[in-house]
C-alpha cells in the first residue's frame, strides 16, 4: 500500500499540471505564513493517514473470517444435536464463530471446503466438547464476528478516528477564519453578460443616472479626460437609505464598462485578530485575477454595507482593531501592479458624511461620491406600477396616484415588498389585490401585523388606549380646522389620516396608533413641528382631561421621545427661536439656557393642547366608546360621526 502511494506521489509530481502549479506558487512574492504552513502540513498528515485506513478498510487484505467464511459450499444442520457433534468431531479445523446476541455459528474446514451449522446458543457449546476436540487433536479456535457492510467499516473508521477528524474540523476552521480559505459566501463574481437589464430598465433617478452615466463615460474614454489633467481612475461612494439601488446600479456600471464585478460585503471580520485584513487581501487577490483575464483589465471591486470599514480610525484601545480599513487603505492608493490592471473600488453604506464622521485618509480616497436618495411622489408611482403588472390577479380599478403619496418615505424595495406582502393577503382571503389589501399591506410592512388578543378582556385597559388614540386626532383635527377656517370638507380633504386603531402592534410596542399618509417634507417651518408637538401630546393631554392629572399612564412615552427630538433640533440643533443661529451641542454653556427655554417652550405647546382639547372631552369620550366597538375606525368613518354628533 506504501509502495503503490509512492508511485503516486512521484507521478503526480512528474505531471505537467503540478509543475504549471509549481511554477505559479513560487513566482508569488507573498509566502504562506509560518503557522498557516504548519496548519496545513497537519491537515496533509491526517489526510493522507486517514485515507490509508480507508483504502486499507475496503480494499485491504481479507481477514482470517472472510476467507475461511467465503467457500462455505453447505448449510446442514440449524440446531445442536448429535449428529452436529460427530460432524463437528470429523473436521480438520473448527471455528466458533459468536456474534454480539452471544449465537454461535460453527465453521467446519475440511481440506479446501467448508460447511456451517448456523444460530447455535453459546451454552450449547459445552465443555465436554471442548474437551473432546482436544483429546482428538482438532485445532479450534473461538473468533468475534466482524461485520461486513460498508456500513460497518464507516463507523469503524469514524471510531478510530474520531479525534483525527474533530482536529481536522479545527484546523480547516482555523484556516477559512484567518482568510487562508476564502469561501464563495464571502463575495460574489458577476461577468458583464451574466448581468441582465441596464441603466434605461431603472425606474426614476434620472439625476443619480445621469451623473453613474457621466462617470462611465470618464472610464471607458480615459485617453480624452487625459488631456484635461484627469488621469488617474478613482474609487466611488454610495450613500443613501437600504433599497436604493446602489448594488444594482454598481452592477450595471461593470455591465456599461464591460468589465467583471466582485461583489461582497463591508461584514468580513473573522473574529480572529488580522482575519478580517486577510480576507481584503484575498478579495483584491482575485480581483487582480479577474482584470488580468479581461480585455480591458479592469475590474469593480464593490463592498455593500461599508459603513464599519469607513468610520474614523483610533477609536479603540487595541491595536489591531483598525488592521482591516489600515489593509482596505492600501488597495485603494491606485498604484498599478506588473499587469498595469485597474480595480476601481466602489463603497456603499446607508449614510453619508452628514451623519457620520468619515476616517480622514478614506474619504480621501474616494474621489466621487453619490448619494441616493428615496424616491419622489412620480417616481413612486411610476415604481408601483411596474411592480403591479406582475401581479396578474389584481382588480383593474387600483388608484395607484393614491397609494404614492401614501406610501411617502418608501425605498423601491420596500414598495416591491409591500406589493408582495398584499398578494399575500389577498391569497388567503381568495380574492384579487386591491387598494384596501396594498393599503392594509403598507401597514405591516412600516408598522407591523396588529392583533386584539393583548387587550381583549381589558375593558379599562381598552379605554384609555381609546381615549389617548382618540385624543392625537383630535388634536390634529382642532388645528387643521382653524387652518382652514372651520370648513368641515376642507378640512377632511386636507387631513392625512388614513384609520385610528385600538389594536395592539407588538413590533413598535403600540398599543393603539393612528395611521397617517406620510409626506415628501422637504422643510418645515416653527409653526408645523409645533402642531406636530401639540399633535403628540393630544394622547396624554385627553387622558388628563378624561380621567384626571394623577392617572395620566406612561403609554405617552413614545410620544415624548419624539417630542424631544423635535424641541431639541429646534433649541440645540438650530436655534431656531433664538437671533443667534448656533448649533448649541458643543457650546456649554448656551446649550443650559437652551435647554431651560426648550422646557419652558414644552410646557406651554402642552398647555395649549390642554386648552385646544378642553372643551371638546364629551366629543372624545363618544369617538372612544366607537373606537372601543369597532377596534378600528377609518377617516370616512370618524368624520361621519363628527359630523353626525
Amino acid at each position: 500500500m506504501i509502495e503503490w502511494l509512492k508511485e503516486l506521489i512521484a507521478k503526480i509530481k512528474k505531471s505537467e499540471y503540478y509543475k504549471k502549479v509549481e511554477t505559479y506558487l513560487q513566482s508569488q512574492p507573498k509566502k504562506i505564513p509560518l503557522k498557516q504552513q504548519v496548519l496545513l502540513v497537519i491537515l496533509f498528515i491526517l489526510s493522507l493517514d486517514m485515507a490509508m485506513y480507508l483504502a486499507a478498510s475496503i480494499k485491504g487484505e481479507e481477514t482470517e473470517l472472510q476467507k475461511i467464511s467465503k467457500d462455505i459450499t453447505e448449510l446442514k444442520y440449524s440446531d445442536m444435536n448429535n449428529s452436529a457433534v460427530d460432524e463437528i468431531l470429523k473436521a480438520q479445523k473448527v471455528y466458533f464463530v459468536v456474534d454480539k446476541e452471544l449465537n454461535v455459528n460453527v465453521i467446519l474446514k475440511e481440506n479446501n471446503s467448508s460447511r456451517e451449522i448456523r444460530d447455535i446458543p453459546i451454552y450449547s457449546i459445552t465443555r465436554n466438547i471442548e474437551q473432546e476436540l482436544i483429546k482428538q487433536n482438532i485445532n479450534y479456535q473461538w473468533v468475534r464476528q466482524e461485520g461486513m457492510l460498508p456500513g460497518f467499516v464507516i463507523l469503524s473508521f469514524i471510531s478510530e478516528h474520531i479525534f483525527d477528524i474533530l482536529l481536522i474540523g479545527l484546523i480547516l476552521f482555523l484556516l477559512k477564519s484567518s482568510g487562508m480559505m476564502l469561501n464563495n459566501d464571502k463575495f460574489k463574481v458577476y461577468r458583464p453578460k451574466e448581468i441582465k437589464g441596464d441603466m434605461d430598465n431603472i425606474i426614476g433617478y434620472e439625476d443619480v443616472k445621469e451623473e453613474i452615466k457621466h462617470l462611465v463615460d470618464m472610464l471607458k474614454n480615459v485617453n480624452l479626460y487625459a488631456k484635461y489633467g484627469i488621469e488617474d481612475f478613482f474609487n466611488i461612494m454610495f450613500s443613501g437609505t437600504q433599497g436604493t439601488g446602489k448594488t444594482t446600479m454598481a452592477v450595471q456600471i461593470a455591465k456599461e464598462l464591460e468589465v467583471p464585478i466582485l461583489v461582497t460585503t463591508g461584514n468580513i471580520e473573522t473574529g480572529f485578530v488580522g482575519g478580517g485584513a486577510k480576507v481584503i487581501k484575498s478579495i483584491y487577490s482575485k480581483a487582480n485575477e479577474l482584470a488580468v483575464d479581461n480585455e480591458f483589465n479592469t475590474c469593480i471591486v464593490f463592498i455593500d454595507e461599508a459603513q464599519n470599514l469607513l468610520m474614523k480610525r483610533g477609536q479603540s484601545r487595541e491595536k489591531w482593531a483598525d488592521d482591516t480599513p489600515n489593509e482596505l487603505l492600501t488597495h485603494l492608493e491606485g498604484v498599478k501592479t506588473i499587469h498595469d490592471v485597474r480595480i476601481i473600488t466602489i463603497v456603499a453604506s446607508n449614510f453619508d458624511e452628514s451623519n457620520m464622521q468619515l476616517d480622514e485618509a478614506m474619504a480621501a480616497r474616494f474621489k466621487k461620491k453619490i448619494h441616493f436618495r428615496l424616491p419622489n411622489e412620480e417616481e413612486r408611482e411610476e415604481l408601483l406600477v411596474h411592480f403591479l403588472e406582475k401581479v396578474e390577479q389584481r382588480e383593474e380599478c387600483i388608484n395607484v396616484e393614491k397609494l404614492s403619496k401614501a406610501f411617502s418615505g418608501t425605498s423601491p424595495r420596500t414598495l416591491q415588498t409591500i406589493i408582495q406582502e398584499a398578494s399575500l393577503l389577498a391569497i388567503a382571503k381568495e380574492e384579487k389585490v386591491n387598494d384596501e389589501y396594498l393599503m392594509k399591506a403598507f401597514e405591516v410592512v412600516m408598522i407591523g401585523k396588529s392583533n386584539r388578543k393583548t387587550t381583549k378582556n381589558r375593558e379599562k385597559e381598552r379605554r384609555i388606549i381609546a381615549i389617548h388614540e382618540i385624543g392625537h386626532f383630535m388634536a390634529d383635527f382642532k388645528q387643521s380646522m382653524q387652518e382652514n377656517n372651520f370648513d368641515m370638507e376642507q378640512t377632511k380633504a386636507k387631513m392625512k389620516v388614513i384609520k385610528i386603531s385600538s389594536e395592539n402592534i407588538s413590533r413598535v410596542n403600540a398599543l393603539g396608533y393612528v395611521l397617517n399618509e406620510s409626506e415628501d417634507i422637504l422643510l418645515s417651518s416653527i409653526a408645523e413641528l409645533e402642531k406636530e408637538v401639540r399633535i403628540l401630546y393630544g394622547g396624554v393631554a385627553a387622558e388628563e382631561l378624561i380621567f384626571g392629572k394623577q392617572n395620566i399612564t406612561t403609554g405617552a412615552s413614545n410620544d415624548i421621545e419624539k417630542i424631544t427630538r423635535i424641541l431639541n433640533h429646534l433649541f440645540i440643533e438650530t436655534s431656531a427661536y433664538s437671533q443667534s443661529k448656533l448649533k448649541l451641542d458643543n457650546i456649554d454653556l448656551l446649550k443650559d439656557s437652551a435647554y431651560k427655554e426648550m422646557e419652558a417652550k414644552a410646557k406651554e405647546l402642552y398647555q395649549e393642547t390642554l386648552v385646544l382639547l378642553e372643551k371638546d372631552k364629551a366629543l372624545i369620550e363618544h369617538l372612544a366608546a366607537i373606537l372601543i366597538e369597532r377596534w378600528v375606525v377609518s377617516k370616512e368613518e370618524i368624520f361621519e360621526e363628527i359630523g353626525r354628533y
